[in-house]
């Protein structure tokens, strides 16, 4: 029995993958749970399990080529189960999520009486999930072709989900505040009968109708990559559209779109005295889904240059970073720490911590001082939900750390420091940072952060303005120690020294709660006996 090898779920919200190398050929024989190849998701690099026994045929795609969660990478022939069924089951949900919007959007519609599930469709490039806001139909409702039948809000925004036939509301398989995967899913239809929308363009006269009509209208051909409205917009548009009308200095909801459903096009916009949009690329889609502009380079005629492809971490820092500096006004604060009593601790500390297997670095006291310092300022401590207009305070101190590795900047978390000792701090600390250069961190190790620490006083620098990893609200930059002169008594001696800088979302944290943080955090620093004290 032949059987499909699909990628499964890599991690909470990853969509897909670049397959960084196979780990079996055509012809090799694989057991159950064998990696079969390595996958580098958004921040780290993940083995691919088969889920079952049996000799390799054909490999799907390529070195550098991105996989999306649920498409088949190998097909195995004279496959059956390892014995061992645990694994196996991993790529199930995957295998469910493998069914997309495609099916869905574009099923065509059955004869009447025939039950239809209408499934989640895409939402957009990278969206795998969403949760239910609101249903906006019943069981026992007749629905029309194209007709809304529920809110859904995915990381980008809140969209409306149309079905693609009509018939009689049977079941609805999810209740609001559920987490929808794409694929799955959301309602039986009874009776369906009515042909998707896609089948029939939308003629001039729905075409002119006006722009208040058009955004009622449900968009109609999912399946042909059109993507549902925004609840909230005006018109209906694609984030490229869009992102040109803003790029060119047009109101897009002035427009009356020419498109299917009165959909603003690309060329509406153009029509609109928009104009080509130079230097400005516009197939690539926003990062994160917020649309920033990427501007294209031309250098010098006759430079020496050289191009690569921007993919993999790099690919996925860049993005990151550019979506934290989007969102979140940034401010830092900087300041200088005493440190010859904490670096007196740590000595006497060093002998304790080799006879338990482990050596300590300033990190770990670094991190104990931080959640000492967060607990009188819960604010650093937070996220903000732009989506439901809340602050959400975090009652658990998870922390990051930025680790330089071969490949980029990623971000291992240590969870619930509060409630572990400087010597298990530090063993996971240097447990992580390994796995970190070596690309073994696993997804859920990288991910629940509530602020972020990064040091790069070992490298050097005095102060720097490190980017918040967003959706945290701070991040704390460490550097190194240095010996300063200073003339106490009468007499020149020197002092250990280190900076610190605290950058914070302007949003929630106003200067003066930044400097009070950062002043408590340094007091507890230049004082490690009042940071043991507080130590439960």
């Amino acid at each position: 029995m032949a059987t499909d090898v699909k990628l499964p779920e890599l991690g909470e919200g990853v969509a897909e993958g670049e397959l960084v190398k196979w780990l079996v050929k055509p012809g090799d024989s694989v057991k159950a749970d064998q990696p079969i190849a390595e996958v580098l998701t958004d921040k780290a690099t993940v083995e691919v399990p088969s889920p079952v026994a049996g000799t390799v045929g054909e490999l799907k795609f390529k070195p550098g080529q991105v996989v999306k969660v649920g498409s088949t990478m190998i097909t195995l022939a004279n496959s059956h189960e390892g014995g061992a069924a645990k694994p196996a089951a991993a790529p199930a949900p995957a295998a469910a999520a493998s069914k997309p919007a495609a099916p869905a959007a574009s099923a065509p519609a059955a004869g009447g009486g025939k039950v239809q599930d209408v499934k989640l469709p895409e939402l957009g490039e990278g969206v795998a999930e969403g949760e239910l806001v609101k249903w906006l139909v019943k069981p026992g409702d007749s629905v029309k072709a194209d007709q809304p039948i529920a809110e859904v809000l995915t990381d980008k925004a809140t969209v409306e989900v149309p079905t693609p036939v009509a018939g009689v509301v049977k079941e609805v398989k999810f209740k609001a505040g559920d987490v929808v995967k794409v694929g799955s899913t959301m309602i039986t239809l009874e009776g369906s009968g009515s042909a998707p929308q896609a089948a029939a363009p939308a003629p001039a006269a729905q075409a002119s109708a006006p722009v208040a009509a058009a955004a009622k209208a449900a968009p109609a051909a999912v399946a042909n990559g059109i993507f549902p409205p925004v609840a909230d917009s005006k018109v209906l548009a694609t984030p490229a559209t869009r992102r040109l009308a803003r790029e060119t200095g047009i109101d897009i909801n002035s427009l009356s779109g020419s498109g299917l459903a009165g959909r603003v096009t690309r060329e509406d916009v153009l029509s609109a005295g928009g104009g080509a949009a130079p230097a400005v690329s516009a197939k690539a889609p926003a990062a994160g889904g917020i649309s920033i502009p990427k501007p294209a380079y031309q250098g010098p005629a006759g430079a020496i240059e050289e191009r690569v492809p921007l993919m993999g971490i790099r690919k996925r820092i860049a993005e990151n970073m550019q979506r934290a500096k989007h969102i979140i006004p940034h401010f830092t604060i900087m300041d200088e720490a005493k440190v010859d009593a904490m670096v007196a601790m740590r000595e006497s500390l060093k002998e304790h911590a080799e006879k338990n297997g482990t050596k300590i670095t300033y990190l770990p006291i670094v991190m104990k001082a931080l959640v000492s310092t967060i607990r009188e300022f819960p604010q650093f401590n937070a996220s903000i939900d732009d989506a439901a207009g809340e602050i959400v305070y975090k009652k658990y101190f998870n922390l990051g750390f930025a680790a330089d590795t071969p490949t980029g900047l990623v971000v291992p978390v240590i969870k619930n420091v509060d409630q572990k000792t400087i010597l298990e701090i530090s063993k996971e600390i240097l447990d992580l940072s390994k796995r970190a250069r070596d690309g073994k961190l696993k997804p859920d190790e990288m991910k629940g952060a509530t602020i972020t620490v990064t040091n790069i006083g070992s490298i050097g620098g005095t102060y720097a303005t490190p980017v918040i990893n967003h959706p945290e609200v701070a991040i704390l930059g460490m550097y190194k120690i240095d010996e300063k002169p200073v003339i106490k008594n009468g007499q020149l001696s020197s002092i250990k020294v280190m900076n610190y800088t605290m950058t914070a979302d302007h949003r929630l944290i106003d200067g003066a709660a930044a400097a009070r943080f950062l002043a408590a955090f340094i007091s507890r620093i230049e004082n490690p006996g009042k940071l043991l004290v507080e130590m439960l």
